[in-house]
């Protein structure tokens, strides 16, 4: 019989109730796994389900059973890829079930900052409305229109694509940017440093890998226009959140707007708390992926990459 461990339920909200495989197994699952509580908990499993517990090449190498490891998340950078290749052991994530949720979260934050919601709210909160004689006008500056201004989009797979698709419909200018570095540029795509320039709203939307961390740095947000605003609702860590937050407190960029942190959740040092009380500032907790429909979605491919493994099929691996 198959042993199964989950080892961070606590990753789903409760409601959302993991489907289990049809094949015979045992199933075990903790709602958080410390790190070094993990080879305790999956000693003998034969497959793991989690979502973000570190899975090192420490830890694989005293998992002798472990043939198979489950994402409840399409990111994988907490798991040793490297290691889990050399081990034979095969990774599945969860692809695509969460577009339309994150795509409309990142419109959401456009529209937020544009619009400058959070301003607004915290002085309608102070009673500046009702001391009003007349309109009563947004200390500050003037609100924007998303129309006719260029979105720049930093990877665009599926999220990024639905994005552009959900931002033409603003009226919006869409481009592409082209990878940093590239020696050449796609057709469709603009060359990295140019799509930055010509940016009203910087949007980024790529895996954290290697090649993606610190994407943007202080040179890059060096190249924004002073009104830009800067969007993160992928990783943490693909944006310098020291240098987002420097150029927010410099003036240098219009807002910004993140979903994600480099550590989760945040810690009392992190950059992003000198910012939270700014009106041209939201941060969500990583909360963008969490809608019904992407929930329901999720769950069904956890359990249709399992019974695909144990049926020997290739089904969603990234390894």
């Amino acid at each position: 019989m198959v042993k199964i461990a989950v080892l961070d339920r606590s990753a789903l909200p409760p409601e959302c109730e993991l489907l289990r495989p049809d094949f015979a197994h045992q199933w075990e699952s903790w709602d958080l796994t410390p790190y070094d509580q993990v080879v305790e908990r999956a000693a003998e499993a034969q497959m793991v389900l989690t979502s973000k517990v570190r899975l090192d090449r420490a830890v694989l190498e005293q998992l002798p059973h472990l043939k198979y490891i489950g994402l409840l998340a399409t990111g994988y950078n907490n798991i040793d890829m490297a290691a889990a290749v050399e081990r034979g052991i095969a990774v599945t994530n969860v692809q695509g079930y969460s577009t339309e949720a994150v795509a409309e979260h990142t419109v959401g934050m456009m529209l937020y900052l544009a619009r400058r919601l959070g301003a607004a709210h915290r002085a309608i909160a102070g009673g500046s409305w009702s001391r009003s004689p007349t309109f009563w006008q947004l200390p500050g500056g003037m609100l924007s229109d998303l129309k006719g201004r260029t979105l720049t989009i930093a990877g665009v797979g599926a999220i990024g694509g639905r994005i552009g698709e959900l931002a033409r419909a603003f009226g919006m200018k869409i481009i592409k940017a082209e990878h940093k570095g590239a020696s050449a540029v796609r057709p469709g795509y603009t060359e990295f440093t140019a799509a930055l320039k010509a940016a009203d709203v910087l949007t980024v939307n790529c895996p954290l890998t290697a090649a993606t961390a610190n994407l943007i740095d202080k040179a890059e947000l060096a190249l924004l226009k002073p009104h830009c605003l800067v969007l993160n609702n992928s990783r943490g860590g693909i944006i310098n959140e020291e240098a987002l937050v420097q150029a927010l407190e410099q003036g240098k960029i219009g807002g910004a707007g993140a979903d994600v942190a480099s550590t989760e959740p945040l810690p009392a040092d992190h950059p992003f708390n000198r910012v939270r009380a700014y009106d041209n500032f939201i941060l969500t907790p990583h909360q963008a992926w969490m809608s019904g429909p992407a929930l329901t979605e999720l769950v069904r491919q956890v359990k249709e990459n399992m019974e695909a493994f144990a049926a020997g099929r290739r089904l969603r691996r990234v390894d």
